[in-house]
């Protein structure tokens, strides 16, 4: 699917089911919409991270690995194997099982069914408009800000000013900073050039 089409689907999916607020706070309901089992499991496999399945009896769970302790990296793997299901991935062996490269919050995975279902989880859990009005206006009331309508991130004022706007919009959106870096940068807003 081209990047447009997935947008698309994470849009009616939002529309869907979340009518008020972002959508992390609804993961839960959206699971339960569709009939989806959340589970939290002990992972005994280096790496994993989470799983689309479907039992004999045709039952879907979300599987998540319960020592990821960053709560915006819970919510975007439990958003990436809802894009796994709205997709309408194959499934192989019953089971889509995904690993830490799978699920990059940058997008990066090697395998395109995984980049697909990594950049759903982007779409649904950052939906562009809700996030461009967010951090064009956050910019807006920056007093250090120079440029009102873009931010490249370098080590100097400019980190100072992402790290004030960052914390924010992770708190609000319910993500990690890598996936919020990545969502900015494909929606040409900012652009990162930092060590740190």
């Amino acid at each position: 699917m081209t990047n447009r089409e997935i947008e698309q689907v994470a849009a009616i999916v939002f529309a869907k089911h979340v009518q008020r607020g972002n959508s992390h706070r609804q993961l839960a309901s959206v699971m339960s919409a569709e009939g989806i089992k959340h589970k939290n499991v002990n992972a005994t496999s280096v790496g994993f991270v989470g799983a689309l399945t479907r039992g004999n009896s045709g039952q879907y769970y979300i599987m998540v690995n319960q020592s990821i302790g960053n709560v915006g990296r819970r919510n975007f793997t439990i958003a990436h194997e809802l894009g796994h299901y709205y997709l309408e991935h194959i499934l192989q062996n019953a089971s889509f099982y995904c690993s830490e490269d799978d699920i990059a919050e940058e997008s990066h995975a090697a395998d395109g069914v995984e980049r697909e279902a990594n950049h759903f989880a982007s779409c649904l859990l950052i939906p562009e408009d809700k996030i461009r009005s967010a951090f064009l206006s956050m910019l807006r009331n920056s007093k250090k800000a120079r440029n009102k309508s873009f931010l490249h991130v370098k080590n100097d004022y400019t980190f100072g000013i992402w790290r004030g706007i960052c914390a924010d919009l992770m708190k609000r959106y319910g993500v990690s900073d890598a996936a919020l870096r990545y969502r900015l940068m494909y929606l040409s807003l900012a652009k990162f050039e930092f060590l740190g």
